[in-house]
């Protein structure tokens, strides 16, 4: 049954738009129906567009009901062509990935659907992006405790990285690394084992190992002398 007082619009943001609070630019759908009376909705600009071309066609939604469904599936269509565009540079938790879909403007249930069906898939996987992140922070002399709080920062569990973390780093071998960062540190003579301590610290290693591996290598330097 069609519904005589429906109507929509949809506005986009002007090109290089830029909202306060560094959110992103949305497009405004405006409806207006017997049903809902006056609604006002943020979509993300992708969907804006698919709206506004569907505004110009004769076979536009003709209620409110029919308007919602037809947003519903551009969201998602959109959502999943900008899931694609995402983990096609890089490899993305699940986390991630949905926190950059909410910021585009997508809904959580559009989100959950879009994202839930790329882990079902195994276009997302977080186990083998949590395996891959922590190898190449251990080759780039990170710490076992903050390649731990970056993993759970996005969402991955460390218990959950297969072998992690005997099989990425064995204690001697991190200490091993530890140990050639701060043999790297210029010594001034001044709160040396301080500076030391707070590096390794700051790169992710144990407060117990970093004091040791500074004493170690203020050890080695007094020795040399």
């Amino acid at each position: 049954m069609s519904d005589p007082s429906f109507s929509w619009s949809v506005e986009l943001p002007s090109r290089g738009a830029r909202p306060a609070g560094g959110r992103r630019a949305r497009a405004e759908l405006r409806i207006s129906s017997g049903v809902g009376g006056d609604e006002l909705l943020t979509v993300p600009v992708t969907v804006g567009r698919r709206l506004a071309d569907l505004s110009k066609s004769d076979t536009g939604p003709a209620s409110r009901a029919e308007l919602l469904y037809r947003l519903g599936d551009a969201s998602r269509s959109c959502a999943h062509a900008r899931m694609e565009e995402l983990v096609g540079r890089r490899d993305y938790s699940a986390h991630e990935l949905s926190s950059r879909l909410l910021e585009d403007g997508y809904s959580h249930v559009v989100v959950e659907s879009v994202v839930g069906r790329a882990r079902e898939v195994g276009i997302v996987d977080d186990a083998r992006f949590g395996a891959a992140f922590a190898r190449s922070k251990v080759l780039s002399g990170w710490g076992r405790m903050k390649i731990e709080r970056e993993l759970r920062r996005r969402g991955v569990d460390p218990l959950d990285v297969p072998g992690w973390p005997e099989e990425f780093a064995t204690e001697d071998e991190e200490r091993e690394r530890a140990l050639s960062l701060a043999s790297r540190r210029r010594l001034s003579g001044k709160n040396d084992y301080q500076k030391i301590a707070r590096f390794l610290c700051a790169r992710g290693f144990s407060p117990g190992l970093a004091t040791s591996v500074a004493r170690e290598v203020l050890a080695g330097e007094s020795e040399a002398r």
